[in-house]
């Protein structure tokens, strides 16, 4: 399929990408994650109706873009909400330009790029005169990047599509996804003998590696002992006092939380200076000895893997401070033939009594049989559209389709492409973006005909 109205896929990725719809407070009826989410969600339903399709609102939490009749029916699970931009970049991030070729903005990649290519391939496919056996839904859901609220209202009032897939990881086809778990991990800042640590703060979201973490400190005299320990630890650390008061800010580089070793935290250059200067004991030195730098949870006692997922991972995502207590929120991914109790229990051992555990809950692993008709199909239309053998492959990323019973995750991103989910400069390339809009609208036509 061709798809002919593509400046109108272009100029309508960049008008959602301008829409900053990061999660916030409920802003009223109709917008429980806040107005900016709410404007995109209406945004994307209006395109829908524009293009003569059939819209539903589910109440601000998600909504749905409907073609077509039949019993069963097809999703295609995309997201409208982002994380928040974080620092380092070289583009406006809600700007939408189009650079070189490249469409700049976050959320051009994950996952507003990939929601319209479906939205404009399934466009095309009605303007060519193609009625589906099946009913086709393109569901639009807000609170993917954090609490899947949109999903947990969305799904017991529509009701679950019978097959499915996400444009929102990796191609080839996906059938296996990680565990998530989130925790929290706190205890009691022990200070050296003339420092007094008056702060912490880093780190947007547990499921993003932090570029940015900041600490206050106070009885520190001679500055050129900090740079000199920054120095030793590889740091990149500004510097900045306020009489007797001195704050340093640490600077990483930020990645996905599925994919902590692609990113570089600046919570644990952070930890690497406070116990350099003396912060020996209590919650600093612990987070320092049991996670510090490392991803694979050696030191949490839970480093694991399997043949099907791979390694588990952590990624120290966002630390606080109030009073003497200092909170960590900790993103781990584990592989698919583990258990989040038996995390949980690895984690409890691993411990020291004086660390406070607090799970946050997660997501259970999803794994699809690699000969179910949903891969077998996916599988033809990725070899069609690439000439490439359509493999199928595990990831630490958590996807919509571990909510239904028969869901994988097919593309956006190619083999080969940079991971730019969740990273300062996202954007997506406009050869890409038609692209996908091609792949999906085959994709829905071969699901949509029905067994």
């Amino acid at each position: 399929m061709i798809i002919g109205n593509r400046e109108e896929l272009i100029q309508a990725t960049q008008e959602i990408v301008r829409i900053a719809s990061v999660k916030e407070a409920p802003a009223g009826d109709g917008k429980p994650f806040g107005q900016s989410m709410a404007q995109a969600l209406e945004y994307a339903l209006e395109k829908g109706r524009e293009l003569g399709f059939k819209t539903e609102n589910f109440s601000g939490y998600a909504g749905h873009i409907e073609y077509g009749e039949g019993n069963e029916t097809v999703g295609v699970l995309c997201h409208l909400d982002v994380v928040p931009a974080g620092q380092g970049w070289s583009f406006e991030p809600y700007g939408g330009e189009i650079i070189d070729g490249k469409l700049y903005g976050r959320g051009t990649i994950d996952n507003k790029g990939p929601a319209m290519a479906v939205l404009y391939g399934l466009a095309a496919l009605k303007d060519s005169g193609w009625q589906p056996r099946r009913r086709i839904r393109i569901i639009l859901g807000c609170d993917e990047e954090s609490g899947w609220e949109c999903m947990h209202h969305y799904l017991p009032l529509a009701g679950k599509p019978d097959v499915a897939f996400t444009p929102d990881a990796e191609f080839p086809v996906i059938n296996s996804e990680k565990g998530i778990l989130m925790v929290e991990l706190s205890g009691e800042m022990k200070a050296p003998k003339d420092i007094e640590l008056l702060s912490i703060q880093g780190g947007n979201r547990p499921n993003m590696v932090p570029d940015r973490c900041q600490v206050k400190l106070r009885g520190i005299e001679d500055e050129s002992l900090l740079v000199k320990t920054a120095a030793k630890i590889g740091a990149k650390m500004e510097i900045t006092r306020d009489e007797a008061d001195i704050t340093m800010v640490f600077k990483g580089a930020s990645a996905h939380g599925s994919l902590p070793e692609t990113g570089i935290n600046a919570i644990s250059y952070a930890l690497a200076m406070l116990v350099n200067l003396g912060f020996d004991q209590g919650i600093i030195n612990d987070l320092y000895e049991h996670i510090g730098f490392s991803h694979d949870g050696r030191g949490l006692n839970i480093e694991v893997r399997d043949d099907v997922s791979g390694p588990l991972t952590v990624n120290m995502g966002v630390i606080s401070m109030d009073g003497t207590r200092v909170t960590v929120l900790v993103d781990i991914r584990y592989p698919v033939s583990f258990t989040q109790e038996q995390i949980l229990e690895g984690l409890a051992a691993g411990l020291p009594s004086e660390v406070t555990l607090q799970s946050h809950g997660g997501k259970g692993p999803l794994h699809v049989d690699g000969n179910s008709m949903l891969i077998q199909i996916l599988q033809q239309v990725y070899e069609k559209h690439t000439g490439e053998e359509a493999k199928l492959i595990s990831i630490g990323g958590g996807t919509y389709a571990r909510a239904l019973d028969n869901a994988v995750a097919f593309g956006p991103v190619f083999p080969g492409q940079t991971e730019l989910a969740h990273q300062p400069d996202e954007y997506i390339a406009i050869s890409h973006l038609v692209q996908l809009a091609e792949i999906y609208s085959d994709a829905i036509a071969k699901l949509g005909q029905g067994k």
